[in-house]
């Protein structure tokens, strides 16, 4: 039975649970009785192997084994599938009582009783903590998968996006709400904290290539500024070849992230090229001092995370101009 099979009998439960009052009232006879006890077995069965069901979903998401990896660092089809099951799920009014209707030890419970609580909100809690484990054993199944990515710093952004995106669906999905405020804040600071991971692996070592103290001899300053300008242009240049063509697809991460990133680098790129702006280390400055503040903003802000080619960009033409002076 395939594990999307769960809609089928939430379905038929839902049929039984409706027709079974109405037959109470018609079929009053003793030799009706039958009829109706094995309806309420049937609707138990049912209910069973909904539960069942939902348990094998959650187990085959924890094994899923694809080695297909998004090239530009996107959702994931199975983190798209998986939410997409699970809102479809909550569709049901009465999910949380026919998957998890058994938790509750004592049906007959007096509702009087000191720390009685009603059997839907034991169901609900029992599924709430159902669907916490299948989305953790999600994130977990793709944290495996995203060590698939040669490059570290597109395995981070594939974890903030994905982490980002089952967060976003949670609080966004009134049937979700009952994963609780908690495990969306956990989630909104594991997003951060893979954003985090991604802004040190890329953009790091550039911000403290400019933190470079220059030696006291003047001939060795000289080689200094040609190393650094090289180094720093040749990373700019290599984050934009291969960034320009991944993504965030959510536009408020996306502006979120660039503006980090533009808050780290930009002053101290300004900084480096005012102090030395008046010393001569070479006769040939354009070749290189190749990008002014404003072009490495517009980088950011116009060309990353756009999942675009690159061969027609503004920096393949602004370096024929370059290439055309030097």
């Amino acid at each position: 039975m395939s594990v999307l099979q769960v809609f089928a009998l939430l379905d038929m439960h839902r049929t039984i649970s409706g027709a079974l009052p109405p037959l109470s009232s018609l079929l009053t006879d003793g030799a009706s009785h039958q009829i109706l006890a094995d309806l309420a077995r049937l609707q138990l069965v049912v209910a069973s192997a909904a539960a069942s069901l939902f348990t094998e979903y959650a187990e085959s998401v924890a094994r899923d084994s694809s080695k297909v990896l998004p090239l530009d660092g996107t959702i994931h089809p199975l983190t798209a599938q998986v939410l997409s099951y699970l809102k479809r799920l909550l569709g049901y009014e009465h999910a949380a009582e026919v998957l998890f209707g058994d938790c509750h030890p004592d049906s007959d419970g007096n509702e009087q009783e000191e720390g009685y609580v009603p059997a839907d909100t034991v169901a609900r809690d029992a599924l709430g903590t159902g669907i916490a484990r299948l989305l953790m054993q999600l994130l977990d199944n793709l944290e495996v998968k995203s060590r698939g990515y040669k490059n570290e710093a597109l395995a981070a952004l594939f974890m903030m996006n994905n982490v980002h995106y089952v967060q976003w669906s949670v609080e966004s999905s009134p049937g979700l709400s009952l994963l609780g405020v908690a495990w969306l804040e956990r989630h909104k600071d594991a997003v951060e904290d893979w954003g985090a991971q991604y802004h040190k692996l890329t953009w790091m070592p550039l911000i403290e290539l400019l933190k470079v103290e220059p030696p006291s001899d003047i001939a060795k300053v000289k080689l200094m500024l040609k190393d650094t300008f090289t180094a720093f242009n040749t990373a700019i240049e290599r984050i934009y070849t291969h960034q320009s063509g991944w993504t965030i697809p959510d536009h408020m991460l996306r502006e979120a992230v660039k503006r980090v990133i533009k808050d780290d680098l930009l002053e101290p790129y300004q900084d480096f090229l005012r102090r030395y702006a008046d010393f001569e280390f070479t006769a040939n400055s354009a070749k290189y001092i190749k990008y002014a503040v404003n072009d490495v903003a517009s980088i950011i802000d116009d060309d990353l995370f756009e999942t675009k080619a690159v061969s027609m960009s503004k920096l393949s033409l602004k370096k024929e101009k370059l290439d055309a002076i030097v």
